[in-house]
């Protein structure tokens, strides 16, 4: 069996392991009441709780269940975008946990690695794979849930929109919504909800809404029911309008996709080209790659073919897509 055979089951087997070992877990949805339950945690340990604390509390985050660990860990700004992204993603997981996990899982890597017997370049490249691949995991589960939640707004300002029309007011509305519509949008609209109940300001809760969906819709949500608010008007007729221009946006983006199909499938075949050869060379002459892969000259050829590679797919990507 050759090098390039034994690096691939090695890497497919520590792929595997992180995915059973962490992945999976993560896919486990958090509840509106539990993630509210994390963040009064602090409260129960305080023998009495002014409404000042309580919503200073509601306002922050909750890096870990060890006191002494959470307040190192707020200090650091990239454990806060960890938390932020855990939140959109909505995993039942503390910061700290998430750390530890990605850091066991690139030892395991690299132990694993090590018992195979690989070089230790390819340790280190496995390592780091490992370290990362919860993170990039933890990015995609947060986009697709953005995108839902995306998908699921112009039907919720519908419902809202119509609740108003019927007589009910905003609060009423929106706990309609949190109740009838599935996750995210129920989701996020209970936790909204739960905010407001436990003391924390609608502008407050607004903007920590707009922190967890990241969204220029939601910003114009949040700006809508701020600016009634202050000044009235009729918010109904509003919300309808932004739903029909969140559906038209859709649209556009559907008729783009279409007539950028084929220029994308080109692109992708092209970009899978050299893997493909790659392989079939492994597979066909395994000894003259094999060589290569010993020698100091081929190893720089084809580490700058992986990196021009990458170029070529970037470029690619930035080439074909369309911002709306």
């Amino acid at each position: 069996m050759n090098v390039f055979v034994i690096t691939i089951f090695s890497f497919l087997a520590t792929v595997s392991l992180i995915a059973i070992l962490f992945m999976l877990p993560m896919a486990v949805q958090d509840t509106p009441q539990a993630r509210i339950r994390r963040r009064l945690t602090a409260v129960g340990r305080l023998a009495s709780a002014s409404r000042t604390e309580i919503q200073s509390l509601l306002k922050t985050s909750l890096y870990s269940e060890v006191p002494w660990l959470n307040t190192f860990l707020s200090k650091y700004r990239l454990v806060r975008q960890i938390d932020l992204l855990i939140e959109r993603a909505n995993v039942d997981m503390t910061p700290g946990l998430f750390m530890l996990c990605s850091v066991a899982a690139a030892g395991l890597s690299i132990f694993l690695t090590s018992l195979l017997g690989q070089p230790a370049v390819a340790i280190l490249v496995f390592g780091v794979v490992a370290l990362l691949c919860p993170y990039m995991y933890l990015k995609f589960i947060t986009w697709k849930r953005l995108r839902k939640f995306l998908e699921q707004l112009p039907d919720g300002l519908d419902m809202i929109s119509q609740s108003l029309q019927a007589g009910l007011g905003l609060t009423q509305a929106m706990v309609f919504v949190s109740r009838e519509m599935p996750d995210p949008l129920g989701t996020e609209f209970s936790v909204f909800i739960e905010e407001v109940n436990l003391g924390l300001p609608l502008a407050d809760a607004l903007k920590k809404l707009e922190q967890r969906m990241n969204l220029p819709e939601v910003r114009l949500f949040n700006t809508a029911l701020l600016v009634q608010r202050e000044v009235g008007g009729s918010l109904a007729e509003l919300l309808q309008k932004l739903a029909d221009i969140i559906r038209d946006r859709f649209r556009i983006e559907r008729l783009i996709k279409s007539l950028t199909a084929q220029n994308r499938m080109s692109a992708w075949t092209v970009c899978s080209i050299p893997p493909i050869l790659a392989v079939f060379m492994f597979v066909r002459e395994p000894e003259i790659m094999n060589n290569m892969m010993t020698d100091p000259i081929g190893r720089g050829l084809l580490a700058t073919a992986v990196v021009l590679e990458l170029i070529g797919i970037l470029v690619f990507r930035k080439v074909i897509k369309i911002h709306i």
